[in-house]
């Protein structure tokens, strides 16, 4: 395995590299994009309760972090991956602002009974398996979100995805044979 970076965009640990090794099918969140989504969140983040599913690497969650956000989980399936992140984060002093669950992210939406909820959560699956609508579904359903909370999410561009009615685009762009969204859930009134 070769040995590979990830540089922090902004916040505390601005330009900070994090180290982590390359495997098949790890698609860290490319610099460029985490700037842009970090430019439409805005760069303070303080107070948000963040969800980083399918956290790979930890880039998404990391940058969130670095900002300033209140608490941060980190949902991933490969032991190596979340104890890498376990690491930087222990390496970092940040360790009591996180949560770490090492577990399958659709089982672990679909099992979600905790009495917290997010302000921010990302969600980075992997391509070719056509998860994404059915983990927005599932995240919806489970109410995951708070009222107005936003969600971030990356899928194949050549999906024909058509979002459940209580998600709003608030901004989207392609890159490549991906799109990235960051849309706003609203529930329906009782």
């Amino acid at each position: 395995m070769k040995d590979n970076n990830v540089k922090i965009i902004g916040g505390k640990w601005k330009r900070k590299n994090i180290s982590f090794n390359e495997a098949k099918g790890l698609r860290p969140t490319l610099g460029r994009v985490r700037e842009t989504l970090f430019n439409w969140l805005g760069q303070d983040l303080k107070n948000l309760d963040c969800l980083d599913l399918f956290s790979g690497t930890g880039a998404l969650g990391l940058e969130a972090l670095s900002r300033g956000a209140k608490k941060i989980t980190f949902v991933e399936k490969k032991k190596g991956y979340l104890q890498e992140i376990k690491k930087i984060i222990s390496d970092m002093g940040e360790i009591k602002k996180c949560d770490f669950f090492l577990e399958d992210c659709v089982k672990w939406i679909e099992n979600f009974q905790l009495e917290r909820v997010y302000d921010l959560v990302f969600v980075d699956p992997p391509f070719k398996k056509n998860l994404i609508y059915k983990l927005l579904e599932n995240l919806i359903q489970k109410k995951i979100l708070v009222d107005k909370g936003r969600i971030y999410f990356e899928y194949e561009k050549v999906l024909e995805l058509k979002l459940p009615e209580t998600i709003k685009v608030l901004k989207k762009k392609n890159l490549g044979k991906k799109s990235y969204v960051l849309a706003e859930i609203t529930y329906p009134s009782s």
